[in-house]
């Protein structure tokens, strides 16, 4: 009776202790935002003035293709049970093109705004170094994947 009592108080302890790691890795929308606003700001060598400039613009810029990429996401996604024409994947495919399209045209536009705000050589730090922040955020999501897998097993 003992043993199990125990045993039981040890696979509780060891449950809640597996929810409350997976709590700590929650994405945080604005500690990420924050982290890529201090990282760029390094990285473009940004001052207060100049950094007080770019980001309102640079995150109208990603909010707007953030948007056209959530509707590129759904129109990849096909359900199990659906089986579309060829027809239908054809439009799909011109749709995604013009969504692409769009994009580019968007981030055209507003590389030009940021460019009157900031020096040029700033922005292509600061679009650099959003590429290398992206890339790190990766790699430490996968680093923390693979810990809580290697602690599950």
């Amino acid at each position: 009776m003992k043993k199990a009592l125990i045993f039981t108080i040890f696979l509780l302890c060891n449950g809640l202790c597996m929810i409350a790691q997976q709590e700590k890795w929650k994405f945080n929308p604005e500690e990420f935002r924050a982290k890529l606003e201090e990282f760029i700001t390094q990285k473009a060598e940004f001052t207060s003035t100049e950094a007080q400039t770019f980001f309102p613009i640079f995150h109208q810029m990603k909010d707007e293709q953030r948007s056209l990429q959530k509707e590129i996401f759904t129109l990849k996604r096909i359900p199990k049970d659906v089986c579309p024409s060829e027809k239908e994947y054809a439009d799909k495919i011109q749709r995604i093109c013009e969504l692409n399209i769009k994009m580019a045209q968007i981030q055209e536009s507003y590389y030009k705004k940021l460019s009157k705000v900031v020096p040029a050589q700033k922005v292509y730090k600061a679009m650099l170094a959003e590429d290398v922040f992206h890339r790190m955020m990766l790699r430490q999501f996968d680093q923390r994947r693979r810990n809580n897998n290697s602690k599950k097993q």
